[in-house]
C-alpha cells in the first residue's frame, strides 16, 4: 500500500523565497522597496522551474492517491486527506510562480475533499476530473488566467463543488458538465459529454477506471 505522507514533496514557501532575496532576518522591517521587488522576482524567475518539477511529481503523487481511494474502502479518508493536502501545497504556489489557473483548480480540489470519507462514484469522478484538469495547466505550462476554456472548466468545477458537497439541488449533472469542459481543454471539443454511468470515471478515450 502507498505511504501518502512518504511522497510528498515541499516547495519553499513564499517566506523562504524572501528571506532568500534579501537576507531576511525575523522581526527585522522590510519595506517592499523596488529594488527590494526587483530582486524577489528574480528569486521567483530563478526557481520557476524547480516549481514545474515539483508540480508534475505531485500531480503524479494525487493520480496515485485518486485511484488508490477507488480500490481502498478501508483508510480511503486518508487518501483524500493526501490529496487535499497535495491540493493545498499547489494552491499556494501556483500563483506565486505565474500559474493563477493551478491556484483557481487546486483550491476547488482542496474543497471537494475536504474531510472526505467515503463520497459517490460521481464525486469521485469529479475529483478525478479536478486532477486531469490541474495535470493539463501543468504539462503545458499555461501560465497566466487562461482563456474562456479555461475558466469555463473552473466554474464547471465550482458549480460541481457547491452541489455535491454543499449539498444543493440537481447534483445529477454535475459530472457531466465537469467531464465535458476538461475534455475541451483536452482539445477533445465534442459538444456531447462523456458516457460515466456506473464508472468511477471515464477519461480519456474511453479509458475506464472501476467504481469505489
Amino acid at each position: 500500500m502507498i505511504d501518502p505522507y512518504a511522497a510528498a514533496r515541499l516547495i519553499a514557501n513564499r517566506g523562504d523565497l524572501k528571506r532568500k532575496a534579501v537576507n531576511f532576518r525575523r522581526g527585522q522591517d522590510v519595506r517592499l522597496t523596488s529594488e527590494l521587488r526587483g530582486k524577489i522576482e528574480k528569486v521567483i524567475v530563478e526557481n520557476q522551474a524547480d516549481f514545474e518539477t515539483a508540480a508534475l511529481g505531485m500531480l503524479g503523487d494525487l493520480k496515485d492517491a485518486w485511484n488508490s481511494a477507488a480500490f481502498n474502502s478501508i483508510g480511503r479518508a486518508r487518501y483524500y486527506e493526501w490529496i487535499h493536502d497535495l491540493a493545498l501545497e499547489l494552491k499556494g504556489q501556483g500563483s506565486l510562480f505565474g500559474y493563477p489557473l493551478v491556484t483557481l483548480y487546486a483550491d476547488t480540489l482542496r474543497n471537494l475533499t475536504a474531510s472526505l470519507t467515503q463520497p459517490s462514484s460521481r464525486l469521485h469522478a469529479i475529483i478525478g476530473l479536478n486532477i486531469d484538469a490541474l495535470g493539463i495547466i501543468i504539462r503545458r505550462r499555461i501560465t497566466g488566467p487562461g482563456s474562456t476554456l479555461e475558466r469555463r472548466v473552473a466554474e464547471a468545477l465550482r458549480e460541481a463543488y457547491v452541489k455535491m458537497r454543499l449539498r444543493t439541488p440537481a447534483a445529477a449533472n454535475a459530472e457531466q458538465k465537469v467531464a465535458a469542459a476538461v475534455r475541451q481543454l483536452d482539445g477533445k471539443r465534442s459538444v456531447e459529454a462523456p458516457e460515466l454511468k456506473g464508472t468511477a470515471r471515464q477519461w480519456p478515450g474511453g479509458v475506464r477506471l472501476p467504481a469505489s
